[in-house]
């Protein structure tokens, strides 16, 4: 608990980790005797911890039921690849025009990074996120728009749920890697109609690949009424 203010601090934390690793899954139950055990703590801080789960819409409180993870609201998640498309071609449009052989190569050492990594055996999806996320990450800085990116990685509740799951489910990142690799060289070339059409692919794909998951196996995660299509 080191760093932390108090015990309902450190709870709230840990859980919304777990919350959007995944490791809570969207619709679990969520016990406050369960907690308490296994922090050692009192009721007190973790009514703390949960309330404020619930006020960033993480957790939902049902009366004379319990509380749950909030489920995943695909609509939501939806308008957040279609924000990320707009926003990121704009941003990496100027990129082409600032940016250094030098920060080509960053990017092309992050993709190795990525490749050493799936090489390992066992390696965790989570760690996969956290690549990815640094090199979108890098075109972001090169143009000052660093508080762009940390805004759309704020969206937690349900677009980094979503991705982890994408990330938990597939089964070729080679696919991701060669896609990444697409994106550099339209970069490099300054090829803005191809970096359109490649950035789009990139971002939609999972829609489209996990859609069974979606409809199928993880359909309790999700709020998809039964008119609405994937």
């Amino acid at each position: 608990m080191e760093g932390y203010r108090n015990r309902g601090e450190y709870v709230f934390d840990v859980l919304k980790r777990e919350i959007l690793a995944l490791e809570l899954k969207p619709g679990q139950a969520i016990s406050e005797n369960e907690i308490c055990a296994r922090f050692d703590v009192s009721r007190t801080p973790v009514r703390e911890a949960l309330r404020r789960l619930q006020e960033q819409g993480f957790v939902r409180t049902v009366p004379y039921s319990g509380t749950y993870v909030t489920l995943l609201n695909l609509d939501d998640i939806r308008q957040m690849i279609y924000m990320r498309v707009a926003v990121e071609l704009m941003v990496m449009g100027d990129f082409m025009e600032v940016a250094t052989p030098l920060l080509h190569e960053e990017i092309r050492h992050q993709i190795r990074l990525q490749e050493l990594l799936i090489e390992e055996p066992g390696f965790e999806p989570d760690q996969f996120y956290r690549m990815d996320a640094q090199m979108h990450a890098l075109w972001f800085e090169a143009v000052g728009k660093a508080k762009l990116w940390d805004f759309i990685q704020a969206q937690q509740l349900h677009y980094t749920r979503f991705r982890m799951l994408d990330f938990v489910t597939e089964t070729d990142f080679t696919r991701i890697i060669r896609e990444h690799k697409t994106l550099l060289e339209m970069l490099e070339k300054k090829d803005k109609e191809g970096l359109e059409k490649a950035l789009k692919a990139h971002l939609y794909i999972s829609m489209t690949r996990m859609k069974h998951a979606i409809e199928v196996e993880y359909k309790d995660y999700f709020i998809l009424p039964e008119s609405q299509s994937v």
